[in-house]
């Protein structure tokens, strides 16, 4: 069974469950990859499904069954494939809110992030594939907190490299922090390393995304410094 730990206070003062001020309490775990239950992944699945995002206009492109409006749907099986499928160099992390330990309602996920691990000519990386945070529970630093909880697992004590793609501004610089301050982004090391780095990642979908901006393109004209199309048309 995974084992509480004890996240990183530095940076952040957890605040409280605005409908429980005096009670409430986030707790933080990680679970490595060949340790999360089929359980866990419906959970995980369900919170996406119902805080992710929803499709954008293009949806249509990626398939007759997403529309424009709706919600990104997750289901545990996809959820295994795209972020367990080398569950020995994965790991999650979670966060469950429990408003009121004298009650004996169990305490409800929600956030978690995804991560895995892989070599890179003599750098370890370190990329979190999956990031969701209930709305409920938004601008209150979990996402965060959730990341730099990455920081106590031995594996991550070893990774120089961290990376994220995300269409979800909070969750960029939720990695910005776990990383260094924004100024201290090596940006040449990112134009001349970020295409092997992807080719060379077990993750499937970072294998074929195209990079964009202006480190990457000569004609860019949208303002983009960074990013990644990864044909996921959310909004």
């Amino acid at each position: 069974m995974p084992s509480p730990v004890t996240p990183p206070n530095r940076h952040l003062t957890l605040p409280c469950n605005p409908t429980s001020p005096s009670n409430a309490s986030f707790f933080y775990r990680i679970t490595v990859g060949n340790n999360v239950s089929d359980d866990t992944l419906k959970v995980c699945a369900d919170l996406f499904s119902s805080n992710y995002s929803i499709w954008g206009d293009k949806a249509s492109k990626i398939s007759t069954f997403t529309k424009a409006g709706q919600k990104v749907k997750m289901t545990s099986t996809r959820l295994r494939a795209q972020c367990l499928s080398h569950p020995e160099n994965t790991v999650l992390v979670t966060c469950h809110l429990q408003v009121d330990p004298l009650e004996s309602e169990r305490p409800k996920l929600c956030s978690h992030a995804f991560a895995s691990m892989w070599d890179y000519s003599e750098n370890k990386i370190g990329w979190v594939t999956q990031l969701v945070v209930d709305e409920a529970v938004r601008q209150c630093y979990v996402a965060t907190q959730l990341l730099q909880t990455l920081e106590v697992h031995a594996p991550f004590s070893h990774i120089n490299i961290v990376g994220l793609v995300s269409s979800h501004p909070a969750a960029c610089n939720a990695l910005a922090k776990y990383a260094a301050d924004l100024k201290d982004v090596d940006l040449d090391f990112i134009r001349v390393h970020a295409k092997g780095i992807l080719q060379s990642s077990p993750i499937s979908y970072l294998n074929d995304a195209q990079l964009k901006g202006i480190l990457f393109e000569d004609n860019c004209d949208n303002g983009s410094i960074l990013s990644v199309f990864t044909k996921f048309y959310v909004d």
